[in-house]
């Protein structure tokens, strides 16, 4: 599977530059949105395989006390995806350079300034930034709530590690992010920032993967 989802990267990457190479020399967000998700996709499989190999299962099943807690680690991993899709859609520098506020707005009053009001989740830069703010604070609640989920439920050693790596991780990719914004996107900070978003999610994995 992970072989031939590597062949349908190279195919997509193909793909993706052709549309650069008609008028306009710069690739199609969409495109590199895709190609973007399919490399997240096969590193998932890849590190997930890897786990597999490195921590096999001793038991028929994961024990009574961690079920609670396994949706958690699944849901966190899903939304970190999502956070890594969207921080990709703004590379550019944003003119909105506030914390909390949109230019001293809770909401930007451009958000659904296109039409149709589908592409505004798309093009409109105001509103992939406010959608990308409310995934983190998404996640700036769940993860400490899905930590103390698993520190008080009867988890192993090693899905106590993953979710104390998962709560590390996600506060230096929020530190690293608002750094990012309020310093004018320098491409040092930025280029952190997007690896970051490699990192939560590795430790999101890893946290699911303990929790099985």
């Amino acid at each position: 599977m992970i072989f031939g989802l590597g062949a349908l990267q190279g195919a997509l990457g193909w793909y993706m530059v052709k549309s650069g190479l008609v008028d306009n020399p710069r690739v199609s967000q969409y495109r590199l949105t895709a190609h973007l998700g399919l490399a997240f996709l096969i590193y998932a499989a890849m590190l997930w395989v890897a786990l597999d190999l490195l921590f096999p299962r001793t038991h028929p099943g994961a024990s009574r006390g961690a079920a609670p807690v396994r949706h958690g680690a699944c849901s966190t991993d899903l939304r970190d995806g999502a956070l890594g899709r969207a921080r990709r859609r703004h590379t550019c520098r944003t003119r909105v350079q506030h914390l909390p506020a949109h230019d001293g707005r809770l909401v930007p009053p451009e958000i659904f300034s296109l039409d149709p009001w589908y592409l505004n989740f798309f093009s409109n830069m105001a509103t992939v930034q406010f959608d990308h703010r409310l995934i983190a604070w998404l996640l700036a609640f769940l993860v400490p709530w899905f930590w103390l989920r698993v520190r008080r439920e009867a988890a192993s050693s090693r899905a106590r590690l993953g979710a104390h790596l998962l709560l590390a991780a996600l506060a230096l990719q929020i530190a690293l992010g608002i750094a990012t914004l309020l310093l004018a996107v320098p491409v040092p900070l930025a280029a952190a920032h997007q690896a970051g978003a490699l990192l939560v999610f590795s430790a999101a994995l890893f946290a699911a993967h303990s929790l099985r």
